[in-house]
C-alpha cells in the first residue's frame, strides 16, 4: 500500500483516535482497531493516512489483503502476506500443530520485531477473510495491550455473506479490554467537496460539487466516480460505479427485483400500502420479497413511518436504470394514479411521475400548481424547477392555456422572475425576451412592465448597457399617467444611478415618485424612494439620502417583496459606508440578510457589501465566515462581487494564490467599466503584498483610466494612494539602481497621482468622509517618495481612527514607525505605533501586515512588548470589560492619572488629535459625561496603590 496515494480529506475525528493509538503503543500500550464500513467509504484511504503517518514517525509497517476468491479457503493468508517481508515464519505454512502454537508464534513474531521498532500491522477486507485469520485477530486483540504493536484490520459492512462472521468478530475484539471498532459514515458535505476540489482535469463549480455530495450520499468512491464521469446529475451512472451496487441486487431473486423497480420508480420513502397495492404479487410474496431486500442491506425499513426505502441515493439509481422503455412509463402511471386516488401525493411528486409517463397535460397541470404552492411557502427555487417543467410540457398541450389559466408570456415572466430571485439572471433575461416577443403590441403597458424586468435582470448579468436602454423602452412604451409609467420611471432612475447619473437619476426619481403615490404603485413608490436616497447621499446630502431611505425601509417591510427588501438593504448599507459608519453598515446588511433570507431569495450583493463594512472595522473572520458561504451558494447573478470579496479577504490574511484565482474567475462577468477601476484596485492590492511594485503601479494605471466620470472621484482618491505606495517602493529601486532615468520617471509620476489624488478628494469631500482620511494617505505616501515624514502618517492613522477603520490604521502606524526609525527616533518611541498596528494585526488575522511589522521589528531592534507601566492586570480589566482597545486602555489608565490630552500624547508618542479622537471613543463606549466619571470608572477596575 502507498501511503496517500488517494486524495484524502476529512475524518480527523478517526484520525486522531488513531494516532492516539499510536501513541500509546510506543509507550508499550498496544491495542487491535477495526475500521468498519460500507464500500467505497474510505476504508483504505484511512489505513493508508494513518499508515503513511506512522512510516513517517519510524514506526515498521506491514500490510497483508484478504483475497476474495469464491469457494476457496487460504488460511491465515493477510497474515502470510503481511509478515513475509520481516523474513519470520509463515503462519500458513506451520507445520501440523495447535492453531495456539500458531498464534503464539504469530505474537513472538511481532513482539521480537517491536522490541527495536513499534509496528504497525494493517490487515485490509477481512470480511474476506478465513475464520482462522479472524481467530488470529482476536487472539492478538488480548494479548497487545503490554506491547508497541497496533493491529488495524478494515472490513466491509453489510456483506450478507460475512454479516455474522463481522459481528463475532467486532464483539471478540471489543472484549479484549485493548480494541476498539471504528464505524465509518459518510463523510460531510465539507469534507467531500474538499476531497473532490485537487481533481486532475476536473472543473468542480459550486453547483456541480452539491450536486455529486447530494448524489454520493457522503461516500468518496461514489463521488469520484461521478465527478470522473462529469458530474451531470441528469446523466446515468458510471457503468463501474452501475455494477458495482447491482452485485448486490442480482443476489435476490426476480419478484423482489421486481418490487425494487417499484420502489426506484416511486422515488421516495414507501409506504407498505402503496408496495402492496401497486405489486403484482401476492400480499405474503410483497412481504417475503421485501423481507428479502431489507435482510441482504438493499432496503432499509423505517418502522415507526411503516416505509421502506433504498440504502444509498446511488443504489436507487442503479435499480432505476434496470427499469426498460415502456415498464418505466407503465410504472410513473401507475404510481401518479394510485397517488391522486388517495391523494397521498402533493402536486410538486405527481408532476414528474406524469411527465415521466408521458402524460403531458396532467404533468403541465401539476407543475403550475406545485410552483403556486412552493412559491406561497418562499421555497423560490423548487418554484423555479416547476415553472421549467412547465415550459417544456407547454408546446406538447394543445389546450394548455385553459388548462393552467395562463398564457405563455405570462407563464414565461413569471418563470423569468423565479430565474432572478434564484440567481439565475441569464435565463431570467432569457425568458424575459421571450415574454416580450409573445406580447408584442397588444399590451403596451404589459410590455413597459417586462422591459423594466428584463432591464433588471441585464444588471444583473453586468449588462448595464442593455439593461438602461431596456428601461428606456419602458418609459417610452407604458402609458401616461399610469402605474406601469411611475414603475418605468423609478427603473429607469435606477439606470441611470447605475452609470452614475445622480442629477439625472434624482430628478427622474422625484417624478416616480409622485406619480407613484398619485397612482397607488407602491412598488414604483419604494423603487424611487431607495433610489432617490442613494442619489441625494451621492451629491452631498447624506442625511436627507438616509431619511428616504428609512422611508423606504418601512415601506419594504410592509410589502413583503423580497427583491424590493433586498434592494433597499443593499442601498442602505451601500450609503453608509460611503458615509464611514461602515460598522452601522454591517449591522444593517446582518438584519437586511435574516429579513431576505425568509425568502429563499438570492442575496450575493447585500452579502459583498457586509462583508466590505465588515473588513473595514476589523471584524475579519465574520467576514471570512461570510465570504466563504457567499462563494458555497454563488449565482449567476453579481458572482463577480462574491469573488472578489473573497479575494480581498484573501489578500489581507496572506492567500494570494486563492486571491489571484478568484479575481481571476471574476473576470468573466465583470462589467465593461470593471466597476468604474474599482476591480483594478484589487488588482494593485494584491501586487502591492506580493511586492509586484510594477504590477501594481499598471493595474492603478488601469483603474484610473476606468475611473473618470465626476462621480468616481472617491474611487479616484483610493486608486492614488495605492499607486502612490507602488510608485514609492519603485522609486526606492532606482535610487538603490542608481537608475537616474527610472527615479525621476517615478518621481514624476508620484507628483501627478498626488496633484490628481488632491482634486479627487476635493470633489469627493462633500459626499464621503473617507475621501480625506484616503488623501492624508496618499500624502503620506508621498513622502516615501522622498523621506518618509512621521507627522504625516500619525495624521492618517488618526483619521482612519476616527473612522473606525482598524485595519488602515494599522497599515498607517506601520509606516509611522518606519518613518520615526528613519528620522532616527528612539526605539521605544518607534516600538509604540508597531505595538499597536501589531494588536490590530493578530486580532484580524492580517498575517502580512503582521509579518511586515515584524521584520520591521527585527531590523530596528524594537520592541513588541507592552509597556510595563501600567500593571498587565489593570488594563487587561479595562480591555475586557469596557470593551475598550489597547490604546483606549492606555488613554483611559492615563485619564485616571488625571493626565491631560497633551500629556498623554507625549507619554504615549502620539498627536493631541489622536489622544481626542480616543477620548471621544472611551466617553462614548463607557457612556460617561465627561473625563472624570470615565476615571471613576477605571479607578474601580484597576488595583488600587501598594501598601
Amino acid at each position: 500500500m502507498e501511503p496517500r496515494a488517494q486524495a484524502f480529506a476529512g475524518r480527523a475525528a478517526e484520525l486522531g483516535t488513531l494516532e492516539q493509538a499510536l501513541a500509546a503503543a510506543r509507550a508499550g500500550r498496544g491495542a487491535a482497531i477495526l475500521v468498519a464500513g460500507e464500500a467505497g467509504i474510505g476504508k483504505t484511504r484511512l489505513a493508508a493516512e494513518i499508515t503513511g503517518r506512522a512510516r513517517e514517525a519510524g514506526w515498521q509497517t506491514l500490510l497483508g489483503r484478504s483475497i476474495d476468491l469464491v469457494g476457496t479457503e487460504l488460511p491465515y493468508q493477510p497474515f502470510a502476506e503481511a509478515l513475509r517481508p520481516i523474513g519470520g515464519p509463515r503462519p500458513a505454512a506451520s507445520p501440523a500443530g495447535s492453531q495456539l502454537q500458531v498464534f503464539e508464534e504469530t505474537l513472538a513474531l511481532l513482539t521480537r520485531h517491536a522490541s527495536a521498532t513499534p509496528v504497525l500491522l494493517v490487515l485490509e477486507d477481512v470480511h474476506w477473510a478465513d475464520t482462522s485469520t479472524l481467530d488470529l485477530v482476536v487472539f492478538l486483540a488480548h494479548h497487545l495491550a503490554e506491547r508497541p504493536v497496533v493491529l488495524l484490520a478494515t472490513y466491509r459492512q453489510g456483506e450478507p455473506s460475512s454479516k455474522g462472521r463481522m459481528a463475532r468478530l467486532a464483539d471478540g475484539v471489543r472484549r479484549s479490554g485493548s480494541g476498539l471498532v471504528l464505524d465509518l459514515g459518510p463523510l460531510p458535505p465539507e469534507d467531500l467537496t474538499a476531497l473532490l476540489a485537487p481533481a486532475p482535469d476536473a472543473t468542480l463549480t459550486p453547483e456541480l460539487a452539491d450536486a455529486i455530495v447530494a448524489r454520493s450520499g457522503g461516500n468518496p468512491f461514489f463521488a469520484e466516480e461521478l465527478l470522473a464521469a462529469g458530474g451531470n446529475a441528469t446523466a446515468g451512472l458510471p457503468h463501474r460505479l452501475r455494477d458495482l451496487l447491482l452485485q448486490r441486487v442480482e443476489r435476490l431473486d426476480p419478484a423482489a427485483q421486481d418490487l425494487l423497480r417499484l420502489v426506484a420508480a416511486a422515488g421516495r420513502d414507501v409506504g407498505y400500502p402503496l408496495l402492496r397495492a401497486l405489486a403484482a404479487l401476492p400480499e405474503p410474496d410483497v412481504r417475503g420479497a421485501l423481507r428479502q431486500a431489507v435482510e441482504h442491506e438493499v432496503l432499509v425499513a423505517d418502522q415507526a413511518a411503516g416505509t421502506f426505502r433504498f440504502r444509498h441515493p446511488l443504489l436507487a439509481e442503479a435499480v432505476y436504470s434496470t427499469i426498460l422503455p415502456g415498464e418505466r412509463e407503465e410504472l410513473h402511471a401507475r404510481l401518479a394514479g394510485e397517488l391522486s386516488r388517495t391523494a397521498a401525493a402533493s402536486p410538486a411528486e405527481l408532476a414528474p411521475h406524469w411527465a415521466a409517463a408521458g402524460r403531458a397535460a396532467q404533468a403541465l397541470t401539476a407543475s403550475v400548481e406545485a410552483a403556486r404552492q412552493a412559491e406561497a411557502v418562499f421555497g423560490l427555487a423548487e418554484a423555479a424547477g416547476h415553472l421549467e417543467r412547465a415550459l417544456a410540457l407547454w408546446p406538447d398541450v394543445p389546450d394548455a392555456a385553459a388548462l393552467t389559466g395562463l398564457d405563455l408570456a405570462g407563464l414565461c415572466s413569471w418563470a423569468a422572475e423565479l430565474a432572478s430571485q434564484t440567481g439565475a439572471s441569464p435565463r431570467a433575461a432569457e425568458l424575459a425576451r421571450r415574454a416580450i416577443e409573445l406580447t408584442g403590441d397588444q399590451d403596451p403597458a404589459g410590455a413597459a412592465l417586462l422591459h423594466v424586468r428584463l432591464g433588471v435582470y441585464q444588471y444583473a448579468n453586468g449588462s448595464n448597457d442593455a439593461g438602461l436602454a431596456a428601461f428606456e423602452r419602458a418609459v417610452e412604451l407604458a402609458p401616461p399617467p399610469s402605474a406601469e409609467r411611475a414603475q418605468a420611471l423609478a427603473a429607469f432612475g435606477t439606470g441611470l444611478h447605475m452609470a452614475w447619473r445622480h442629477e439625472e437619476s434624482r430628478a427622474v426619481c422625484e417624478q416616480a415618485l409622485a406619480l407613484a403615490r398619485t397612482t397607488g404603485a407602491r412598488a414604483a413608490e419604494l423603487r424611487a424612494l431607495i433610489e432617490l436616497g442613494s442619489d441625494l447621499a451621492y451629491l452631498g446630502r447624506g442625511e436627507e439620502g438616509l431619511a428616504q431611505l428609512g422611508q423606504a425601509v418601512r415601506l419594504a417591510g410592509e410589502t413583503g417583496d423580497p427583491v424590493a427588501l433586498q434592494r433597499v438593504y443593499i442601498t442602505l448599507t451601500d450609503v453608509l459606508t460611503m458615509l464611514g459608519r461602515p460598522g452601522e453598515s454591517a449591522r444593517v446588511a446582518a438584519e437586511g440578510l435574516a429579513a431576505v433570507r425568509r425568502y429563499g431569495a438570492d442575496a450575493t450583493v447585500l452579502v459583498a457589501n457586509q462583508v466590505e463594512a465588515l473588513l473595514a472595522v476589523g471584524d475579519w473572520d465574520e467576514a471570512e465566515r461570510a465570504s466563504v458561504t457567499a462563494l458555497r451558494t454563488l449565482t449567476a447573478s453579481y458572482s463577480y462581487m462574491a469573488l472578489i470579496i473573497r479575494a480581498d479577504v484573501e489578500i489581507g490574511r496572506g492567500q494570494f494564490d486563492a486571491a489571484r484565482a478568484h479575481l481571476e474567475a471574476a473576470r468573466a462577468t465583470l462589467r465593461e467599466d470593471r466597476g468604474l477601476g474599482v476591480y483594478d484596485g484589487y488588482r494593485a492590492e494584491l501586487a502591492l503584498w506580493e511586492r509586484r511594485w510594477a504590477d501594481a503601479a499598471q493595474a492603478i494605471d488601469d483603474g484610473l483610466t476606468q475611473a473618470q466620470p465626476d462621480e468616481a472621484a472617491q474611487i479616484r482618491v483610493q486608486l492614488c494612494a495605492k499607486g502612490l505606495r507602488a510608485q514609492a517602493e519603485l522609486a526606492a529601486l532606482a535610487r538603490a539602481r542608481r537608475d537616474d532615468a527610472a527615479l525621476r520617471a517615478h518621481l514624476d509620476r508620484a507628483r501627478d497621482l498626488l496633484a490628481l489624488a488632491r482634486r479627487a478628494a476635493a470633489d469627493a469631500a462633500p459626499i464621503t468622509p473617507n475621501a480625506a482620511a484616503w488623501h492624508l494617505q496618499a500624502h503620506a505616501e508621498h513622502t516615501r517618495t522622498a523621506t518618509a515624514a512621521a507627522q504625516e502618517w500619525a495624521d492618517a492613522a488618526a483619521a482612519w481612527d476616527r473612522l473606525e477603520r482598524p485595519p488602515l490604521a494599522a497599515y498607517c502606524r506601520w509606516r509611522l514607525a518606519e518613518a520615526l526609525v528613519v528620522a532616527g527616533a528612539s526605539r521605544a518611541e518607534a516600538s509604540v505605533p508597531l505595538r499597536d498596528a501589531h494588536a490590530v494585526a493578530a486580532r484580524i488575522g492580517a498575517r502580512p501586515l503582521a509579518a511586515e511589522l515584524e521584520l520591521l521589528t527585527q531590523r530596528a531592534r524594537l520592541d513588541l512588548t507592552p509597556p510595563s507601566a501600567e500593571p498587565p492586570s489593570g488594563k487587561r480589566a479595562l480591555e475586557e470589560t469596557l470593551g475598550l482597545t489597547p490604546r483606549e486602555a492606555d488613554v483611559l489608565a492615563l485619564i485616571a492619572r488625571g493626565y491631560t490630552n497633551r500629556e498623554i500624547a507625549s507619554t504615549l508618542v502620539i498627536s493631541v488629535k489622536t489622544v481626542g479622537v480616543h477620548v471621544s471613543h472611551i466617553l462614548r463606549k463607557l457612556d460617561a459625561p465627561n473625563r472624570q466619571q470615565a476615571a471613576a470608572i477605571a479607578h474601580r477596575l484597576t488595583p488600587g496603590p501598594e501598601p
